[in-house]
Order: C-alpha cells, then structure tokens, then sequence
C-alpha cells in the first residue's frame, strides 16, 4: 500500500528541511563529539556512554521521520479550488451558539505536530469543514458537545504567517 502524500504549506516544508539541516549538521557532531569523549573517557563511565547512545539513536530516529515527511511531502503553492475548503486553507466561521466569529488554519497533522498552529486536517473539526464552502453550516462533535459552525471566509494561508 502507497503512503500518504502530506500536504504541507511552503511554509510548513521549508521549517521541516531547516529542522533536518540543523540536526543532520549540528546536532549529529554535537552527539559524535559527546559518544567520542565518552568512548575517551578513562573512568569508565558506562552511563556517560549509554546516555549518548541514547541521544545518537533519538536523533537518528528525528532525522529519518523528517526525511519520510519530507519525501512524501506535497506543496501546497496554490488554492486547489477557491470555493472549497481544502488544506492550506484560512477558514473564517461563526460559531452560532457562541455567536463569534474565528479563524483557523487547516494544516496536515505533520505540519502542527512540527510547530505550526492550526486545526488538524485528521480532527473532527477539520474533517467537517474539508469540502464546504461559503455559507455552508457544519455540525461538529467536540469534547464539549455540538458545535455548529458557518463558514463566512476561505482563503490561502498566507506565506508570512
């Protein structure tokens, strides 16, 4: 079976190659310096060592999660259909019974799990709104029952967000 294309924003991407560029250059001698000095260490500090080990295999283990996002990943430069709700989206709606308007960004899990502020393309709210568009009511259960949105705007993040 295929894995799952992630659909990042430019954004979202280049933070995720910046991240692998940092631990693949900095973090990776920092680790090798510290496995050399314990290698080196004549008191026999077993605990030195395993704790470097530990750090090695943590990092190992980031690097080739990034490296299977970053392989997977789909940009997302351009609105795939303006009068739809689709990831990358800015969606504006009105809470009906707490009669408010807000904002959220729809962003593929990867992509808050690395920082980014947004609602999960995967969560019930993001799974309602995926294909609606403006004026569209949706109806979402959340952890403090039913809420109804009404979607007033969509629109492209933008890039400086």
């Amino acid at each position: 079976m295929a894995e799952r294309r992630i659909k990042l924003t430019r954004k979202g991407h280049e933070k995720l190659q910046r991240e692998l560029f940092i631990l693949t250059n900095e973090e990776n001698s920092k680790v090798a310096e510290m496995l050399a000095e314990a290698r080196e260490d004549d008191q026999g500090e077993e605990a030195v060592f395993f704790d470097a080990m530990v750090s090695k295999e943590r990092l190992d283990e980031r690097v080739a999660h990034l490296q299977n996002v970053l392989a997977r990943a789909e940009i997302i430069d351009a609105d795939e259909d303006p009068d739809v709700i689709t990831p990358g989206n800015r969606v504006t709606v009105y809470d009906t019974a707490e009669k408010e308007e807000f904002t959220m960004d729809l962003l593929d899990t990867e992509e808050i799990t690395h920082g980014r502020r947004g609602v999960s393309l995967d969560s019930p709210v993001g799974q309602a709104l995926l294909g609606k568009g403006v004026g569209d009511r949706v109806k979402v259960e959340v952890p403090d029952g039913v809420v109804t949105y009404k979607v007033r705007k969509i629109e492209m993040i933008p890039y400086e967000d």
